[in-house]
């Protein structure tokens, strides 16, 4: 469990608590005590046991996941059930005169919406986990050269794209693809901010970001620094390009929070591309992005 993560969950957390306030009021506040005699207290021991697994649950998930669509998704539909098993439980407690009835009337509802909310979050977190598996398969596609992977962004380094390259580059029936090279912009002055702790943790969300963006054929790699390279099979240069620049596109629009300050900061990438050419040479092809790139850069 990360507790840290709760600090990212603020909004959330509200939410939670105002729902078990809105329930607490809504039932003492429109019902009468009921006589002591008169409560059932196996009901509120299995009535209120579900309530307080419900926030359990709530608890878990906030602790275990980054804030986002699916654990938004999952904790509303959570805190929907917890609401009717809250009035539920209430019900023993109170009794409501004729114009107050509805409430126990709609207890129901709430758990309805919520468990077709909690549907529709664990499907999104199944289609997650598909996209997290086709990751690790892409990282051990061909040998799972461990010593080879970079130990903060988990990808390879640049001495396995250049022996991907190289086998390819040996066979005129494979040497259809192109290299992209892509480096962050103004990353030394984010480290200089934040601190390289925060610079590696950035490093690893990009590399995330790169994976997700690219297809089950695709390899990518952290070439040096803040620059990554990619091998695009059996693609042309537009094609190329038009991958990088989704890349980008998810990159610009990643809202990195930081521990120290817990501000939102955006980053930008720059980018280059190529295909392979007759008579390329391992060097002679990232030599050139390379080049590309820089190019790009200073302009």
């Amino acid at each position: 469990m990360n507790f840290s993560l709760l600090a990212q969950h603020n909004h959330l957390i509200s939410i939670v608590f105002g729902v078990v306030s809105i329930a607490f009021s809504l039932s003492f506040g429109l019902g009468d005590l009921k006589a002591w005699a008169d409560i059932s207290w196996l009901d509120v021991v299995g009535e209120g046991g579900i309530a307080v697994l419900t926030l359990v649950w709530v608890f878990f998930l906030l602790v275990s996941r980054p804030p986002g669509r699916v654990t938004r998704l999952l904790t509303l539909g959570l805190s929907c059930y917890m609401f009717s098993a809250l009035l539920d439980m209430f019900d023993e407690f109170v009794h409501y005169a004729d114009a107050s009835a509805w409430l126990s009337m709609i207890e129901s509802i709430p758990a309805l919406m919520g468990m077709v909310v909690m549907t529709w979050g664990l499907y999104l977190w199944h289609q997650e986990q598909l996209i997290l598996n086709t990751q690790l398969q892409r990282r051990e596609v061909s040998l799972r050269e461990h010593d080879q992977v970079d130990f903060i962004t988990k990808l390879y380094r640049a001495d396995y794209m250049r022996g991907q390259i190289a086998n390819l580059l040996k066979s005129p029936e494979t040497a259809n693809f192109s290299i992209v090279m892509l480096d962050m912009d103004d990353f030394d002055l984010f480290n200089r901010l934040y601190g390289v702790s925060e610079g590696d943790r950035l490093l690893r969300e990009i590399s995330e970001l790169i994976l997700m963006n690219l297809r089950q054929s695709d390899l990518a790699c952290r070439y040096a620094g803040d620059r990554f390279i990619l091998l695009l099979l059996d693609t042309d240069l537009e094609l190329a390009n038009e991958i990088a620049e989704q890349i980008r596109a998810a990159v610009k629009h990643l809202a990195f929070k930081t521990k120290s300050k817990g501000n939102a900061v955006y980053h930008t990438l720059t980018f280059a591309a190529d295909i392979a050419q007759s008579g390329d040479k391992v060097d002679s092809i990232i030599g050139r992005v390379n080049r590309q790139l820089d190019l790009c850069k200073e302009g």
